[in-house]
Parts: structure tokens; C-alpha cells; sequence
């Protein structure tokens, strides 16, 4: 989903302003949150009879008890919104170290999000990512390469950093990385979810370009995880296999929104969707294709 397509979604649907989201500090892969809400429609269909926290925490620490078992635990103790399976949650995720740590984040996340919807008349509207974030701000990785692969110059790295870090602290972000790799640079950064990064990297290469046409317009961007300099340089050489990689895990981040986005509604409105709540004014073929907020 685009970066403006997302704002009015949220904005139409939830009738929230911005100041009432949060994102999440803790990134978790797209893949293990596509399965955690996977199987959290799995639990919700079942009708079985609702454990207590003591009855789930046995559960999580059974020797005897499968992972999946362990999983589905998590997730109820994550629904109820109660503070003892809160605190359940977080004990055991103090503690985890093993296969289970990923998700044992998302049920805490999940679980002080519906704490607070409970105990708070006006609670915010938390949102997870690949790569998390911080207050109402997402986390962005993204890459500026040279025209011909020729190495930065001393220059040019210093121009890049001073353009990099204006525009983004010019739109209320924070640089958090600068990494330069001879013809190109790795940035981590954040960006309030209200601005688009598209408009950040545009100025970026508007204002080096006046300095030279040493920079490339092609800007390998996304929120979804932090490429190892191998990756950026097979995306940069366009290796069909990475890119092909890349677009499944673009993919699958546009179902994970649209997972949250299902979940959220139906949460603050105690009302199951119908067909005109995802009509074509809301999503459209383009807004699960490849563009310019995630790469080009």
C-alpha cells in the first residue's frame, strides 16, 4: 500500500488523527508477523473454551507443551487485554531466548496495545514493521549509489551527509546511520508516518545534483529489513533473483497491512467488515505493486 493511500485509510477509517499512532521500537520480520496474524484468525475461529493467564503461562512453560501449542498461548494471552496476561507476556519475553523470542515480542506488542484500548478512553492505534520505530515514526532503509559506480569522493560523501541529514531533520526525521561503501551509502533512518520518505529522497537528489551529476536517481528504499552490502550490491547490478526476493517480501508487507488494518477497524468498532468497507476508493491494484515509497 502507498504511503499516501495508507494516511487516508487511517485517517477515512479510524477517524484518528496522527498524533494517536505509535509504531512500535521492536522490528520483527514481515514473514513472522504474516504468520502470527495468520494464526491468530486460526485461534479465533476455534470455539474452544478461553484459558485463564495461569491455565497459558502452564502452557509457555510446559517442557512437554509443542511450539504451536506455545504460539496459540501467546495469542490468547495477547487478545484479552487483561494486565495479569500482560505481565505474563512480558516475563516470559524477558526470559526467551529461543525460537519463540520473535513472537513473544508480537504478543506484547499486541497485548499493550489491547491493554490499553481497555483501560484508556482515547488509546492509540500502534503500528508494527519490519524494521519498527520509535513514537509515530517509522523506520527506513535506503541506498544512494554513484552514476557508473565510480567511488564517492571526499566531497561528495560530505556533501550527501549534510543533504541526507537536512532533509530528513527538515521533515521532522532523525538520521540514525550513515554507512558509506565506495560508490554508494546505506542510510537508517526515521520518518514520521505522515510524510512521504518518496518526497525526502527526491529533495536529496535535487539539491546534490546542483553540485554535479555524480548521483544515481535509482534509490533502493524500504521499512522492511536492512540489507547486507552483498544484497545492495546485487539490487544495484538489478539481480533478478534478489529483486524477485524483494518483491515478495514488498508483498507481503501490503498483506501484512492489510491484516492490522482489518484487525484495528473491527476493534474500535465492534462490527464485522463487509465488501464496501475495501472498495476500490480505498485499495486499488496499484496499491500492492512495486512504487516509489518502497522501491525504485
Amino acid at each position: 500500500m502507498t504511503n499516501k493511500s495508507l494516511k487516508q485509510f487511517l485517517e477515512r477509517k479510524l477517524r484518528k488523527s496522527f498524533s494517536d499512532f505509535l509504531v512500535f521500537e521492536e522490528g520483527i520480520d514481515v514473514s513472522v508477523q504474516i504468520e502470527f496474524e495468520k494464526m491468530t484468525l486460526k485461534f479465533l475461529n476455534k470455539a474452544d473454551e478461553q484459558k485463564t493467564a495461569e491455565e497459558s503461562e502452564a502452557i509457555l512453560y510446559d517442557t512437554e507443551s509443542s511450539i504451536e501449542d506455545k504460539k496459540f498461548a501467546l495469542i490468547e494471552l495477547s487478545l484479552t487485554g487483561d494486565v495479569k496476561a500482560y505481565r505474563v507476556i512480558e516475563r516470559f519475553k524477558n526470559n526467551c531466548k529461543n525460537e519463540l523470542a520473535k513472537w513473544a515480542i508480537l504478543a506484547f506488542q499486541r497485548s499493550r496495545a489491547n491493554v490499553e484500548h481497555v483501560l484508556s478512553d482515547n488509546s492509540k492505534i500502534y503500528i508494527s514493521s519490519g524494521l519498527g520505530g520509535s513514537g509515530n515514526s517509522l523506520r527506513y532503509f535506503f541506498v544512494m549509489s554513484s552514476n557508473n559506480k565510480k567511488n564517492f569522493t571526499d566531497f561528495q560523501k560530505d556533501l550527501l551527509k549534510k543533504e541526507i541529514e537536512f532533509a530528513l531533520q527538515n521533515n521532522k526525521g532523525i538520521t540514525e546511520k550513515i554507512t558509506f561503501y565506495g560508490y554508494f551509502v546505506s542510510i537508517i533512518c526515521l520518518v514520521p508516518i505522515q510524510i512521504s520518505l518518496d518526497s525526502i529522497l527526491k529533495s536529496i537528489l535535487n539539491e546534490v545534483k546542483n553540485f554535479g551529476n555524480f548521483i544515481s536517481d535509482e534509490v533502493i528504499a524500504t521499512n522492511t529489513e536492512i540489507f547486507s552490502e552483498e544484497k545492495i550490491i546485487k539490487l544495484i547490478n538489478h539481480d533478478p533473483d534478489i529483486e524477485e526476493e524483494i518483491k515478495l517480501s514488498e508483498e507481503n508487507a501490503a498483506a501484512l497491512d492489510f491484516f492490522n488494518l482489518n484487525e484495528d477497524v473491527s476493534d474500535f468498532f465492534d462490527e464485522d467488515f463487509d465488501d464496501d468497507d475495501f472498495d476500490d476508493e480505498d485499495f486499488d491494484d496499484d496499491d500492492f505493486e512495486d512504487d516509489d515509497d518502497d522501491f525504485f
